[in-house]
């Protein structure tokens, strides 16, 4: 079973790595240094918000890009440049490697991905341990394949909304040890928006903040292969909320061991198709399930919440015949 940890705090305190346990495969390591993964034949691209210039080619720090944007650019150019099943650059996975402390006045917001590419956020922002990208991210319309974020920093500006919206036509979407700052002088409405995003990926994640609406919303339309796995997760509302209409026809997705402090329901699945299990923390409602946890019993297993008048565990233990 693949999976991720980092063995300590943060990312980039104790490094962080991906793989099959027992054998992983290092993405930063202890120092913050981003180490090379993958050997996959993909090209890796250097992005500084702060020294690198778009006329550049990306292919070092010395002749680093200026925006994300440019760098998903070049990455879907040589990613796609070659008929499917022949070619060099179809079966490779390419690399971002971004760097920035822009603030919001010169923020940059994604509005394309990079499809089989992983973007790894190194260097710092203020006292934060990673990159920061502020602003409202919507990504257009686009077939977008296996896109991967590693070690980065969102945060809605100072308006709030949605920090990360995503597509119907967007798949193998991942976060991977990402931090989403909902802290803004509005606070954020949302940290991540997806509808019908398959095979979506949210591991090791922390978010930050009192969110009004939802912290993670699943949309209406197929969440296959969902899996929101070991993040941290604040709201001062919902923690995750699917939709009535969500469907996972033919591979279940799974919203398991994560740490909850929220206002509300800590999982709201209206679709009844999830399977919740040891998940963990408080809210601050009542103790009647109703306003802790509302799923489909048969599906989830051994969650327990501290909530305004005591501690319970869903789905309630009973003995099997």
């Amino acid at each position: 079973m693949s999976y991720t940890h980092n063995s300590g705090y943060s990312a980039i305190d104790s490094g962080f790595a991906v793989g099959v346990r027992g054998s992983e495969v290092p993405v930063i390591d202890r120092y913050g240094n981003v180490v090379n993964m993958f050997n996959n034949d993909g090209i890796v691209y250097h992005v500084d918000v702060n020294a690198g210039a778009d006329t550049n080619n990306g292919l070092s720090w010395e002749t680093s890009l200026k925006t994300y944007a440019r760098a998903v650019v070049l990455s879907n150019i040589t990613i796609g440049a070659s008929t499917k099943g022949t070619g060099r650059g179809w079966a490779a996975r390419n690399t971002i490697l971004y760097k920035g402390d822009n603030k919001e006045a010169d923020a940059e917001t994604i509005i394309t991905l990079p499809s089989k590419c992983d973007v790894i956020g190194v260097g710092s922002y203020d006292h934060r341990p990673m990159p920061m990208m502020i602003g409202n991210h919507v990504v257009g319309a686009g077939a977008y394949m296996g896109t991967r974020f590693f070690n980065m920093g969102f945060m809605s500006p100072a308006a709030g909304g949605v920090i990360f919206t995503v597509p119907t036509t967007t798949s193998g979407l991942a976060f991977y040890g990402c931090h989403f700052d909902g802290r803004s002088t509005t606070p954020a409405t949302k940290a991540i928006l997806a509808t019908a995003v398959e095979q979506l990926t949210i591991h090791g994640c922390r978010f930050f903040g009192k969110y009004s609406t939802t912290t993670i919303d699943l949309g209406t339309g197929s969440t296959r292969a969902l899996m929101i796995t070991d993040n941290y997760i604040e709201s001062g509302a919902i923690g995750v909320a699917a939709h009535a209409d969500l469907t996972c026809a033919d591979s279940i997705g799974f919203i398991d061991r994560n740490t909850f402090a929220v206002v509300t329901l800590c999982i709201d699945d209206n679709s009844s198709k999830l399977s919740c299990n040891d998940n963990r923390g408080f809210t601050a409602a009542a103790k009647e399930i109703a306003t802790v946890m509302d799923c489909n019993e048969i599906t989830c297993a051994n969650n327990i919440f501290g909530n305004a008048t005591g501690t319970g565990i869903y789905p309630a233990i009973v003995a099997i015949a």
